[in-house]
């Protein structure tokens, strides 16, 4: 009797081994393939899910836990009831279903900006080579590159201010300013909105209105793209640190170069301009 019980024991011994190495090895591969799957999300789609990258490996962790064995006593020991591991395949069908629909409308949600984001990179290309060809056609390196009034821009500097300043009667003198992304003497601190307002209304974001030098006016009819276009260029060149001299006012001494209108004689003794 003894032997028979002995003998019938065997194959429970051994299944109740076999189960657990088997829910063992299934935690471990659910675990590893839902966390490569998590660290595979971007942190914006993760933060939709519900999740902080730090919590990847504790949620992998407990889904695989709840897939191999959400039915253990409160002592962490394997059930090992066929029926017990089949409602627990079942509820850990309906957990990694209700994860993936979550994570899948997430995904679908995102899907217009992750399908079209080659497109997004050429777009943005396209207006900053939109931006170069205005701010090119505009002008804007005559007043701007180092050089440029000397016949020698100095094009590893591009728009990073000029050393000549014009001279306004009555108002001073003025040195086109560092258009680059620097953010110390340059637009760096700028946001597009207020380049656009400079460009188009003349107003610093100081409240200051540039020199009548600077051709807002004729700005003012840029379309709002191409507005925006020039920003983009702006903001794509590399950040150049020069401080450019002034503003002088009426009084001051200027520092450096200056680009005047000179009268003829026969104005400055109150004739008339010869015709």
């Amino acid at each position: 009797m003894t032997d028979a019980v002995s003998r019938s024991s065997v194959p429970d011994h051994w299944w109740s081994i076999v189960s657990s190495l088997r829910a063992l090895f299934h935690r471990d591969l659910i675990a590893r393939q839902t966390r490569r799957a998590l660290n595979d999300l971007p942190d914006n789609l993760l933060r939709d899910v519900g999740l902080n990258r730090s919590e990847i490996d504790f949620v992998a962790d407990s889904i695989a836990s709840e897939t191999s064995d959400p039915a253990r006593d409160p002592h962490g020991q394997v059930n090992r009831s066929v029926e017990h591991l089949r409602a627990a395949r079942r509820k850990a069908d309906g957990m990694m279903r209700q994860l993936a629909l979550r994570i899948g409308a997430v995904l679908i949600a995102a899907m217009p900006t992750l399908l079209t984001s080659t497109d997004i990179g050429q777009a943005q290309g396209t207006q900053i080579k939109r931006g170069q060809y205005l701010v090119t056609f505009g002008g804007c390196n005559d007043c701007h590159t180092p050089g440029y009034f000397f016949g020698k821009p100095d094009t590893a500097r591009a728009l990073s201010g000029s050393e000549v300043g014009f001279e306004i009667p009555g108002l001073g003198v003025f040195h086109g300013p560092n258009l680059t992304p620097d953010k110390d003497t340059g637009l760096g601190a700028w946001s597009a909105d207020e380049i656009v307002a400079a460009i188009t209304k003349g107003r610093r974001p100081d409240g200051r209105i540039l020199a009548p030098i600077m051709p807002w006016h004729a700005f003012a009819n840029l379309t709002r793209q191409d507005a925006y276009a020039i920003v983009a260029f702006l903001k794509s060149l590399p950040p150049v640190r020069n401080k450019v001299p002034g503003p002088f006012g009426p009084g001051e001494t200027p520092t450096s170069f200056v680009m005047k209108i000179v009268p003829p004689e026969a104005v400055t003794t109150g004739d008339s301009a010869p015709q």
